[in-house]
């Protein structure tokens, strides 16, 4: 009896030190592709899929490709330098991610359980029509993914969150609005209350001006607010003497209206 005991400990032993490479099956994939940090963990930890089927489409379900996984190695280069891109580039404007930032769109922290990397890398090279395009190239989308799903993978949302809708169809209500009227030609703005507002690009996008993540470019490395919005507008050219922005005259009301649009 003792020694069926011992076996059994001794056998339960071995399966904890073989540890994720024996339940998750890592012998698998390595039947088609040669292994690599092994000592990190298994395929199916940084790449997903299922290791127990050798039928492609079934082994290689929801599949994160080499260069979208460089999230799950510890202290990645690649992924540190998307995160900075994500903060230089004000994608939380918009966007949370890392449990940080603007719902004005989709959230980002859901997207490793919802959304395939090459479905994100494919929003990033087409945007759609609210989103800037920044231009970014093949490497530089690639760390911008890795650092997205790294994101995701810390700072899941609850499952009790209500999720963010953005609707891009013409209001026929908002048509005439101060912003459209005013500022639509060059500039477009994303909000909360009306949707997505203007259809030009010469002027930068003004998504989510007022909050904490949008550039700090007013003058001398200062946030915009309403009263800097407003000196802004009677002649930027004050602010930056080298604006090409004309002064933009309005009235009392249109001035309120104009901040409610951009603060929502």
């Amino acid at each position: 009896m003792g020694l069926r005991i011992f076996v059994i400990i001794t056998f339960i032993g071995l399966l904890w030190l073989a540890g994720p490479h024996f339940y998750k099956g890592h012998a698998g994939c390595a039947q088609c592709h040669p292994p690599h940090f092994e000592r990190d963990g298994t395929c199916v930890d940084c790449h997903r899929g299922d290791p127990r089927s050798r039928r492609i489409n079934i082994a290689h379900y929801r599949l994160i490709q080499g260069k979208y996984a460089c999230f799950t190695l510890p202290e990645n280069s690649d992924t540190k330098q998307g995160r900075r891109m994500i903060d230089a580039s004000g994608c939380r404007r918009c966007h949370k991610t890392g449990n940080q930032g603007n719902r004005l769109a989709a959230d980002l922290d859901a997207s490793l359980d919802k959304t395939l990397p090459e479905d994100l890398a494919q929003a990033i090279i087409s945007p759609t029509i609210y989103m800037p395009d920044f231009y970014f190239n093949e490497p530089e989308i690639a760390r911008l993914v890795n650092a997205i799903l790294g994101s995701s993978a810390v700072w899941k949302p609850g499952s009790g969150e209500t999720p963010t809708i953005a609707y891009f169809e013409k209001n026929k209500e908002n048509n005439h609005n101060t912003f459209n009227k005013h500022c639509g030609s060059c500039h477009r703005v994303l909000t909360h209350q009306f949707g997505g507002l203007g259809q030009g690009d010469i002027g930068p996008n003004l998504s989510g001006i007022f909050s904490r993540f949008y550039f700090k470019n007013f003058n001398d490395g200062k946030s915009w607010d309403a009263d800097r919005l407003k000196q802004w507008l009677k002649n930027p050219r004050n602010i930056r003497y080298n604006a090409q922005m004309l002064p933009v005259e309005l009235t009392e009301g249109e001035l309120r209206h104009l901040i409610q649009i951009l603060g929502s």
